[in-house]
């Protein structure tokens, strides 16, 4: 008879993930993650799986970590004003001292180029949700009047998700917060009426 597992595992993928947004993929090893997890590593795979098992539910881990702030978005009295909440977030997490903030899982993932198919797959499905949830509220502030009507909404999409990535990349630099906030109010005057489209 198999003995019962004595471990949560909600809480040992939330364990898994702080390595993996520590260390990135390759940078970390099966043995940094049976320590994190407190178990052998027949254990550890019997529950999770092999390391790219790991990392792809990690990521889901990761990305269950942002139901805050998903719902003070759909909060957010307008389109543009659920984004601005967006971007505060992203620059407030990405100067934090703590690696578990500080660092991005997918945009980490992404830069690293991971050819398992199994995790690059999960990082493209990542990827496209972001985009979908900042298009979504793109659409609501060209419908409630916050953001302009004369661009296309996949367009200020794609100018927005390359502003997040832009924060993140630039956030492992010396980079200051308020220099952050200044780009982000910069490249969001383009959501305006009258401003120049790029």
């Amino acid at each position: 008879m198999n003995r019962p597992r004595t471990f949560d595992l909600d809480e040992l993928r939330e364990r898994l993930t702080d390595v993996f947004v520590e260390h990135g993929y390759r940078g970390t090893s099966m043995s940094m993650l049976t320590e994190a997890a407190g178990l052998g590593r027949q254990s550890l795979y019997n529950a999770i799986g092999d390391k790219e098992a790991a990392y792809v539910q990690s990521l889901d881990c990761a990305s269950q970590r942002n139901a805050v702030l998903k719902a003070a978005m759909e909060k957010a009295p307008t389109g543009r004003r659920a984004i601005e909440r967006f971007f505060e977030e992203v620059v407030d997490v990405s100067v934090a001292p703590d690696p578990a903030q500080k660092n991005c899982i997918l945009t980490a993932g992404l830069m690293e180029g991971i050819e398992a198919e199994a995790v690059a797959a999960k990082l493209r499905e990542k990827w496209h949700e972001l985009c979908v949830e900042l298009q979504s509220h793109v659409e609501r502030g060209q419908a409630d009047g916050s953001i302009r009507g004369d661009a296309p909404a996949a367009s200020m999409t794609t100018m927005l998700a390359t502003l997040f990535l832009g924060i993140r990349v630039a956030a492992r630099t010396p980079t200051q917060r308020a220099s952050l906030r200044k780009t982000v109010r910069w490249v969001l005057q383009l959501l305006d009426e009258g401003s120049p489209l790029p």
